[in-house]
């Protein structure tokens, strides 16, 4: 569809026509107006059609719908502009995080999440600061030699 142009058919009385954008945008704006709800700022809030696209795209999402049928149901031709449209809240990403460590741990041997005795972890410590003094920058893993 062109920008500019119509929308979808829609009854008014015996005529079955187009609405127009501007009737959407006024309705859209008009509710607003009416919820008394303000932005941040306490600005007054204002909202396009496509807002709730992106709303859309982001619950859905966050509800578990692969990124591909939201794709599809949004008619992109890839899932990059639907992911585009989505927002991310730190709080996903924390909590995707840790389901994701959860899960890990949970393929791996236990003993490998134990907690290091205090000999460990000062040795731990200790490596790191001989490597920075030694060497400045390195990416020799812990518990191998200093020497070349």
């Amino acid at each position: 569809m062109r920008r500019g142009a119509m929308t979808g058919p829609f009854s008014c009385g015996p005529e079955d026509r187009a609405i127009p954008r501007n009737y959407i945008y006024t309705c859209l704006n008009d509710a607003l107006t009416a919820s008394g709800l303000t932005g941040p700022a306490n600005e007054e809030l204002r909202y396009r059609p496509h807002d709730f696209r992106r709303i859309f795209v982001t619950d859905a999402l966050r509800s578990g719908l692969p990124p591909h049928i939201a794709a599809r149901i949004c008619g992109h031709r890839t899932v990059d502009t639907t992911l585009g449209y989505a927002a991310i809240y730190p709080e996903d990403v924390i909590n995707h995080h840790r389901s994701f460590i959860a899960r890990r741990r949970a393929l791996r041997p236990g003993e490998e999440y134990r907690e290091p005795t205090a000999q460990e972890w000062q040795d731990f410590l200790a490596h790191f600061e001989l490597r920075k003094v030694a060497l400045g920058v390195c990416a020799r893993d812990f518990g191998n030699p200093l020497r070349p």
